[in-house]
């Protein structure tokens, strides 16, 4: 297959980590991959050492950018392409209108992260209308687009993964002098790996921990949070501010609970990323993350907006031990078995032949 994946995103976040795996995942099955991102974007700097992926920088000036429509066209001819995988945002509309606009015959398939904002009808018309598909990266994700008047059958759910090896890039040293640098000593760290999305509610939870409790959060500044929040925790809180994804594993691999407190998430790939590193998981029930989290089994789920039930579920891993063993063996295995890389990129894989067929 000729496959292009386009993007006007591409920074550091779980979607450029996502799109990175299934480009190259894909190529190394032999596939003809394209990508459309960028030049100066993480995307393009984790991809251009890629010998089978072929990068194409093209930039989106404005939601009517006719010169990327006809650039789009350019690449789509001259490569071939039969399969187009629109991931951000603002090519979303883009993509479709160079469809329509030059009559190309190539199959286009959305990959939707997050829900939706309200909608008119005219775009779910135009967004349902223009593409073969919608992925889902979650059944969660899924459930909200239908609620927005999608139609389910035109919908279909393929999950993010992580690649297995992921602990084998960690330097073991470095994190206990992480550890020493941030000031942690013997607390039990509860840790939040995210730019912003809800963190505010792990912060409310502190106020219900006893002593020996401090917190780490991971990819968020200091004022992004709500002052008088911060200021009425006596626990040691830290905050790293934006971070490399190395770096942001290495801060992960020492807390003793990853929460993702979230209004936002499709999936969660963090969450997934915890599992593989054994450090147990609590998360929103929202969205795609009860697809990773089986509350009570590898992980607990709590309702956004219930700070006390958040600090309740983190007491119970941290003075259970056979508790934190049952989430970290469960959830270890979960990762590897349903979402994993290889998985996510034969899944695609099999979807975007059985397109074709049609």
């Amino acid at each position: 297959m000729n496959i292009l994946f386009t993007t006007h995103q591409g920074e550091l976040a779980g979607a450029t980590f996502s799109i990175f795996y299934l480009a190259r995942g894909l190529a190394e099955k032999g596939h003809n991959v394209h990508v459309v991102c960028r030049r100066d974007v993480l995307l393009w700097k984790k991809l251009e050492t890629e010998p089978n992926v072929t990068l194409h920088n093209l930039k989106i000036s404005h939601y009517l950018d006719f010169h990327f429509c006809f650039r789009l066209k350019e690449i789509i001819r001259k490569n071939n392409i039969t399969i187009l995988n629109a991931q951000g945002g603002k090519d979303r509309n883009l993509v479709i209108l160079a469809k329509w606009l030059f009559g190309l015959s190539c199959k286009i398939v959305f990959t939707r992260r997050q829900r939706p904002r309200d909608e008119p009808w005219i775009k779910r018309w135009f967004h349902t209308r223009g593409t073969s598909k919608i992925v889902m990266i979650s059944n969660g994700l899924k459930e909200i687009f239908i609620k927005k008047g999608y139609n389910s059958q035109h919908l279909h759910v393929i999950h993010n993964g992580v690649p297995d090896d992921l602990t084998t890039q960690l330097n073991v040293d470095k994190i206990e002098e992480i550890k020493n640098q941030l000031g942690l000593g013997d607390n039990i760290v509860i840790g939040c790996v995210s730019r912003k999305k809800s963190q505010e509610q792990l912060i409310e939870a502190f106020k219900f921990l006893p002593d020996g409790y401090a917190g780490l959060f991971v990819g968020i500044r200091e004022n992004e949070i709500a002052q008088h929040l911060r200021n009425s925790i006596v626990h040691p809180i830290r905050f790293t501010g934006i971070v490399s994804h190395e770096e942001a594993m290495h801060y992960l691999k020492l807390m003793d609970v990853n929460v993702l407190p979230s209004y936002l998430d499709g999936f969660g790939l963090v969450l997934v990323e915890s599992m593989l590193m054994k450090v147990p998981v609590i998360g929103s029930n929202f969205g795609g993350i009860p697809d990773i989290i089986q509350n009570g089994e590898n992980g607990f789920l709590f309702e956004n907006g219930h700070p006390k039930e958040l600090a309740d579920k983190i007491l119970q891993i941290t003075n259970n031990n056979t508790l934190k063993e049952q989430f970290v063996s469960k959830g270890l295995n979960d990762a590897k078995q349903k979402f994993s890389v290889r998985k996510m990129v034969n899944e695609y894989e099999r979807f975007f032949e059985s397109l074709l067929a049609k």
